[in-house]
């Protein structure tokens, strides 16, 4: 395996994904621009969950923080609105994210390291996957229905 495909693997940090971001990452680098749309689900789906997964934790708490915020001052339609936007809009810019991460990571590894070895190894620790926060996501999503299937059997809806 060549050097490039092995730093690629150690960023990503899940061999079944490897090839798909390496598809994206190569669309990125036939553009001019520095923002640019590649649709991907899991982010559109999990935004904050799929950063903190990613380690992109800056990003996650920007997102985190945001949503909190705005969904303690707006009323409930206009928040709604504004997530499925705003979900729709890291759906495809949450790639072009992780691509210039990869390349900012990517640089400042090889400036400070000279083995290839060392720098695959340095990326798969400073990138990669999060699994706890795939375990934490999981379970609080299965708290948040629980929550609220408890809080509808408690309104006395159903008898």
């Amino acid at each position: 395996m060549e050097y490039k495909d092995k730093i690629l693997e150690a960023y990503i940090g899940t061999p079944s994904k490897v090839q798909w971001y390496k598809e994206a990452f190569e669309s990125f680098d036939h553009r001019d621009k520095s923002l640019s749309w590649y649709w991907n689900s899991w982010a559109m789906l999990g935004g904050f969950w799929f950063f903190l997964y990613r380690k992109q934790m800056k990003i996650a708490l920007i997102i985190l923080f945001v949503a909190i915020l705005l969904g303690a001052i707006l009323p409930l339609s206009i928040f709604i609105a504004l997530y499925i936007l705003s979900s729709l809009l890291i759906g495809g810019y949450a790639t072009n994210i992780l691509y210039n991460d990869y390349k900012n990571h990517k640089q400042d590894i090889e400036k400070m390291f000279a083995d290839e070895e060392k720098r695959v190894g340095v990326m798969s620790i400073v990138a990669g996957v999060n699994s706890v926060a795939l375990y934490a996501g999981v379970f609080a999503f299965i708290s948040l229905v629980l929550i609220f299937v408890g809080l509808y059997m408690m309104s006395g809806v159903v008898k």
